[in-house]
């Protein structure tokens, strides 16, 4: 980010708010979201306000350099703030509460290799080779959300360990935002129909696998609704359902796909073309990862598929020769020493 840009912006913007605010504070932030991406936050807050949204400028630098008038980008930012100015519905003092806490608990899955920084002095849960995260999500409606991430420095407040973190996330996003599988085809009438797709998740028998079969894993809300998959007992109930081991495609943080392991695809096949839809058509801040999970039923693991390399199957090809060939002579031996009738 070019420092001098948003600094331009923090000494102007109060030219373009409105009366009550010409003695709000204004500051710049550096911020460390997913994935690791450090942005720039500008935050405009009055004295009576608990809380104040960070307006990210990166993406105004993105338009000022391809041509688009300061002018425009100004009143585009002033008219955020005035928009977002959220009224949350508890006091940010009640988050010191735990018990205050635990009903807006949250999963968020990421992956820790590009989260290393973010996942700095934060509790997490392994997930395969994915991490679960946790917020507190104190508001979300048509105008936005409002969440907090949760740190350690807040486990040693409430007095509570890490293990009781995950139970009480999974437990209340059990309750509040439920389990969602769907099969491909549904959510694309959804998208183009809006027809209401079916929840297979609850089913008690399995389901009929199609001749490409793929299904969608997300939360009711859709929002973050790739965390389902830290919560307890989703991955063996998926395994019952489809009826054997699977792929688990990391789609974004909001959903994941799942596709069954027919014995047609590679995960490295598979791996491949989510790495190309996350590099084209997936938003950074939605990313999750380019790493294919695969669950196996029996050992109820959940990790990378361990696949055999060519030079690997080749060698196991040439041994199997080389039995057969070293059993041809004794058969061929034991054929002429049976009487014949």
């Amino acid at each position: 980010m070019n420092q001098e840009f948003a600094e331009n912006i923090k000494n102007h913007i109060r030219e373009y708010l409105p009366v009550d605010y010409q003695d709000a504070k204004i500051t710049l932030e550096k911020i460390t979201k997913g994935n690791d991406r450090t942005l720039t936050g500008l935050i405009i807050r009055k004295d009576d306000e608990k809380v104040a949204p960070s307006i990210y400028l990166e993406h105004y630098e993105e338009q000022f350099d391809k041509g688009r008038p300061m002018d425009d980008i100004m009143k585009e930012i002033a008219q955020i703030k005035m928009d977002n100015s959220l009224e949350l519905p508890i006091d940010v003092k009640e988050l010191q509460d735990y018990e205050t806490v635990r009903p807006l608990l949250a999963i968020r899955l990421c992956d820790p290799e590009k989260n290393q920084e973010y996942l700095k002095n934060k509790p997490h849960t392994a997930c395969g080779e994915l991490a679960a995260t946790y917020r507190i999500q104190i508001m979300e409606d048509s105008n936005g959300t409002a969440s907090a991430v949760v740190t350690n420095d807040m486990l040693n407040l409430w007095g509570i360990t890490q293990e009781q973190l995950h139970h009480d996330t999974v437990a209340t996003e059990n309750t509040r935002n439920p389990v969602c599988f769907y099969t491909m085809d549904d959510v694309m009438s959804e998208m183009m129909l809006s027809a209401k797709p079916t929840n297979l998740f609850n089913r008690p028998e399995p389901v009929e696998t199609g001749a490409v079969p793929m299904y969608v894993l997300t939360s009711q809300s859709k929002m973050d609704g790739a965390g389902v998959l830290a919560r307890d007992g989703v991955l063996e109930k998926i395994g019952e359902l489809i009826g054997s081991n699977f792929y688990v495609l990391p789609s974004s943080i909001h959903e994941v796909l799942i596709v069954p392991d027919n014995g047609n695809m590679q995960a490295k096949e598979l791996e491949d073309m989510v790495k190309e839809v996350n590099a084209t058509q997936v938003q950074p801040e939605d990313l999750l990862s380019d790493k294919v999970q695969y669950y196996d039923r029996v050992a109820k693991t959940l990790g990378r598929k361990q696949e055999k390399g060519l030079l690997e199957r080749l060698s196991e090809n040439k041994a199997q020769v080389q039995e057969r060939e070293a059993k041809a002579p004794k058969e061929r031996q034991k054929t002429k020493q049976e009487p014949s009738l």
